[in-house]
């Protein structure tokens, strides 16, 4: 096989024991890689209804078959378990470093089962593997722990996905790091490893890949490259990262203030992309062999102090950590960035669940009594940074907020529940769907909860002419971003189906999509180039709906249905009346047509939302057994 190494590792920690399987190709041409992979050997290896932090729980890190090639967006991993926030099946991707040293290493993925009996790190080199004792790692925050390791095992080129203090803490919502700056940063897998006794999985190899055609690849490389110094949009992105999204967002009244309650901050222009560079950024970060250098990297020379180390913050922790709580100041947002990564805990639920409270405190639902005397007032940035650390460590007050924005809510009562935004247990990423309405579906609908880089946004949409990758799928009718229907269900639907492909595949989805450096049409052209296979756009889309359909699957044997299709209830309320979306709320009939009609798109029942075992046999995965549906 090209583009693979035709292995895949399988650690037993609570025995020591491991294996190494090595699946025939007609594996690797159906599963591709990342989740779908991990969501095979999840669903095969785990009982309906097991606690996700026991160590009955499997988790999955892999790659895709275009890792480790040197061009833009191959730099990906994933890692799929059941989440200890949702309850649901989760994926989460990272870039970095990490994916494409685990290939070099020789493996395609790691399967992880059971629970060490005391805390180990996994080491993984050239072929070889070993589980070593981290009881001297256990307490230590990132960068600590990566140096012990890398001191320990005599290398500083030693590759390293780990957990902080966090994940150790079982903080539902704990990420996990790789080079201190890279997260698997969603769905609490942090915590897993935690519960697994597992610090973090060491990997360095010196076995390339072999890859079907290096031309193609040294071309496109070169394209990309190219495309970067030279396309506006392309290099603005370079300059400004993902916090762009606040020249976008903010015009239309769509940066989450407060808690939700409004789309316009005030203070927007102090927190901005523009802001960021001109004040802390000290120069752009990057992924294994990319030319766009997205990532942000940050650093304060004075009290409070910023180490560079752990980068910076990218919109969405801007945002959540920042306008979502009523702060407009970047070095407290940068502080809260660090701490969080430090700790590994994703910035967005952090910021989502501190936004909640904030919010509870204001309308009298909790008191300084509850807080351990934090006055949590919008606003407060001393309050907001020490509740920060209270959560890393799981100490006092930050403990409970460990434990996410629903299950608080439950404890608080129904008029904190009535504040509470979140589906299926997991807090909103910063975009908001009463300014840009197919994201209700999408945050509704999605397997493992809101998710804002698993479909295309309504601004691709709005206005003529809509760029030639969405006609080609049938949108070609411009449409109100804020609009719920139809035409917003197929947006949801076609356009997760190809994001769903790009996240199987392990690439990223920032150089492969809708307004990327390369259309998907060429991330096929990638996949032949580096498996020799003669695949095609149908076959690729293919793949994405199958990863979409084993998760809806998956979740309906854990007893989901349309019932948890749902939204917050806050979103049904009227936004602040100030700015551009002021009194824009959500439609609930157009939401439940909506819904309908993407239940119909996908072949799920309009009512119940189930998946079909006729849908999965035509996903060939007919090895799902209707039994095990109804659980």
């Amino acid at each position: 096989m090209k583009g693979f190494t035709g292995k895949i590792l399988h650690v037993n920690l609570s025995s020591g024991a491991c294996n190494v399987e090595e699946p025939e190709e007609r594996f690797y041409r159906k599963y591709m890689g990342g989740s779908l992979i991990g969501g095979y050997y999840l669903f095969h290896h785990t009982a309906a209804k097991i606690d996700p932090l026991s160590e009955e729980n499997v988790m999955v890190f892999s790659v895709g078959p275009a890792t480790g090639a040197a061009v833009s967006g191959a730099s990906r991993h994933c890692v799929t378990s059941k989440s200890p926030l949702t309850n649901t099946i989760a994926s989460s991707e990272a870039g970095g470093y990490w994916g494409p040293e685990l290939k070099f290493s020789g493996f395609d993925a790691v399967v992880l089962y059971g629970k060490a009996p005391n805390p180990v790190y996994l080491w993984i080199h050239d072929g070889a593997y070993e589980i070593r004792d981290a009881q001297n790692l256990w307490g230590k925050v990132t960068k600590e722990a990566q140096a012990m390791i890398r001191e320990e095992l005599n290398d500083e080129k030693i590759r390293i996905a780990g957990i902080g203090p966090g994940g150790e803490k079982l903080v539902r919502y704990a990420c996990i790091a790789n080079e201190l700056a890279h997260f698997n940063g969603r769905n609490g897998m942090g915590a897993v490893m935690g519960s697994k006794n597992l610090k973090a999985i060491a990997v360095r190899g010196h076995q390339k890949p072999t890859f079907h055609d290096e031309d193609i690849i040294k071309r496109m490389a070169q394209e990309a490259t190219e495309k970067v110094r030279n396309d506006e949009g392309a290099a603005a992105f370079k300059e400004l990262g993902t916090n762009q999204n606040f020249e976008w967002n903010a015009p239309v009244g769509g940066v989450p203030t407060r808690n939700w309650s409004s789309g316009t901050f005030e203070d927007v222009e102090k927190i901005n992309a523009k802001a960021i560079k001109n004040t802390v950024l000290k120069r752009s970060g990057t992924c294994w062999s990319c030319a766009q250098s997205c990532k942000r990297v940050v650093e304060i020379t004075e009290a409070p102090f910023v180490d560079p180390d752990y980068g910076g913050p990218e919109y969405e922790t801007t945002a959540m950590c920042g306008s979502n709580l009523g702060i407009g100041n970047l070095v407290t947002i940068s502080k809260i960035n660090e701490i969080c990564n430090k700790y590994t805990i994703d910035t967005i639920s952090c910021g989502g669940t501190i936004g909640f409270a904030m919010d509870c405190y204001e309308h009298g639902i909790i008191t300084k009594e509850d807080t351990d005397g934090l006055e949590l007032n919008f606003g407060n940035e001393g309050a907001a940074l020490q509740l920060s650390e209270m959560i890393g460590k799981g100490e006092g007050f930050g403990k409970l907020l460990g434990e996410g924005t629903a299950r608080v809510a439950e404890r608080w009562g129904e008029e904190a529940k009535k504040l509470a935004v979140h589906v299926k247990g997991k807090e909103f990423p910063a975009h908001m769907p009463q300014v840009k309405g197919s994201l209700a579906l999408a945050y509704s609908c999605l397997p493992f909860g809101p998710d804002h880089v698993s479909s295309e946004h309504d601004g691709s949409i709005a206005e003529a002419p809509i760029s030639y990758k969405l006609k080609s799928l049938g949108l070609d009718e411009p449409q109100d971003t804020s609009d719920l229907n139809e035409v917003k269900s197929k947006l949801v639907w076609f356009t997760q189906c190809g994001y769903s492909a790009v996240d199987t595949l392990s690439l990223c989805q920032f150089i492969f999509g809708h307004w990327t450096l390369f259309d998907l049409n060429q991330l096929v052209d990638l996949v032949n180039a580096v498996s020799g296979w003669k695949t095609n756009l149908y076959e690729i889309m293919m793949v994405g709906q199958r990863r979409i359909q084993l998760f809806r699957a998956y979740n309906q044997r854990e007893g989901f249905h349309a019932k948890d299709d749902v939204l917050p209830e806050k979103l049904y309320q009227p936004l602040a009346d100030v700015g551009p979306s002021g009194g824009y709320t959500i439609n609930r009939d157009d939401f439940q047509k909506s819904k309908k009609y993407y239940y119909g798109l996908a072949g799920w029942d309009q009512e119940t939302g189930m998946v079909s075992q006729s849908k999965l046999m035509e996903m060939g995965l007919d090895w799902i057994v209707p039994e095990a549906l109804l659980q």
